[in-house]
């Protein structure tokens, strides 16, 4: 029997290599979040999107992230009736959508010809902990079930959907279905953390009041008080998350997008324009200079005025393609997204 440890990066593969428990390690690299994520039928054009994606921003090079995917999903491939796939996967949005991913994939599968599937209970970041930590966790593992599979690959379609309306739908009734939301407060809950990772997805549209997406918001918050350093900025906003689940890349990203626009929200304090680098080489000098909101990042941040109306829109959420001609909003108070142009 082969067991087959499937993870959300190379920190919690490293501990997992380290840690004495038996079975191979994949890590499953990719930022969901981020980028087009169109469904994934055809597992090819699926690699390329997300590989074109990547190399567009110089996170991976476009042939090397190919690769990397392929090899992956071969190991899912592989593994069949008698193995077992451990899921080690961590509460926030980074990790829930893969988890998602995965668990759909093994819906589509026969019945007959998946291996046993389980997944570790962890209401914890896993990259910090020490490889002995690891053991005990893996000992209270749980039975992913149909229901489980099911769950993961409903929200998987609303994911990658082009509209959020099933998101929106599936995220309303995995609320009422699955009310456990922590690990620790029900030994038979296997997907406590999914509700709020995919209400989290929907908070990344813009709102209704502002045009800023909850990130966005977040980011200029934390400047509202005047300049800060990229560094501490970035460690600002990583505090007003339950759940920490954007990196340096996609948060330099975020800023720059704030940026380069027809009117800045995000300046550097010389009035320049951020550029997000585009390889770790470029990074150093971009975290250590200061950034400040501009006077229209100031009236936004107090609903004076939209981002949106004045700047547009061209972003991908999930499946979700966000135009000028055609994209939603996020209604804090009502729960809800509307789509714009209003007709």
């Amino acid at each position: 029997m082969l067991t087959l440890h499937l993870t959300n990066g190379d920190s919690a593969a490293s501990a997992l290599a380290r840690s004495g428990l038996p079975g191979d390690i994949v890590s499953w690299r990719d930022l969901l979040h981020d980028g087009p994520v169109p469904p994934d039928d055809d597992l090819g054009a699926f690699h390329r999107v997300r590989a074109e994606f990547l190399a567009s921003r110089g996170w991976s090079n476009e042939a090397a992230a190919v690769s990397d995917f392929e090899q992956r999903d071969a190991r899912l491939h592989d593994v069949s009736a008698g193995d077992e796939v451990v899921l080690w996967f961590e509460p926030d949005l980074y990790d829930q959508l893969q988890l998602i991913q995965i668990l759909a994939r093994f819906e589509g599968r026969d019945e007959h010809e998946r291996p046993r599937l389980t997944i570790v209970p962890a209401d914890c970041y896993l990259g910090p902990m020490l490889p002995e930590k690891l053991a005990p966790l893996y000992a209270t593992r749980r039975a992913i079930t149909s229901q489980d599979l099911v769950h993961g690959g409903v929200a998987w379609r609303a994911f990658t959907a082009p509209t959020p309306d099933d998101l929106l739908e599936v995220t309303n009734r995995l609320d009422r279905e699955v009310t456990a939301r922590t690990y620790a407060a029900d030994d038979q809950v296997r997907l406590p953390h999914l509700v709020a990772a995919l209400r989290r997805r929907l908070e990344e549209y813009p709102d209704i009041d502002s045009g800023l997406s909850r990130s966005e918001r977040q980011l200029c918050e934390a400047l509202s008080p005047g300049a800060i350093i990229l560094g501490k900025l970035l460690t600002a906003y990583q505090a007003t998350e339950s759940w920490v689940w954007l990196g340096d890349r996609s948060f330099a990203w975020y800023a720059e997008r704030l940026s380069d626009c027809a009117r800045p929200l995000v300046v550097h304090t010389n009035g320049s324009r951020l550029i997000a680098p585009l390889r770790d080489t470029e990074g150093r000098g971009f975290w250590d200079r200061a950034v400040q909101l501009t006077p229209f990042g100031q009236d936004v941040v107090r609903a004076r005025a939209d981002a949106v109306g004045v700047n547009g829109i061209d972003r991908w959420i999930g499946g979700t393609h966000c135009t000028n001609a055609q994209y939603w909003r996020w209604d804090a108070r009502t729960q809800r997204t509307e789509r714009f142009p209003r007709t």
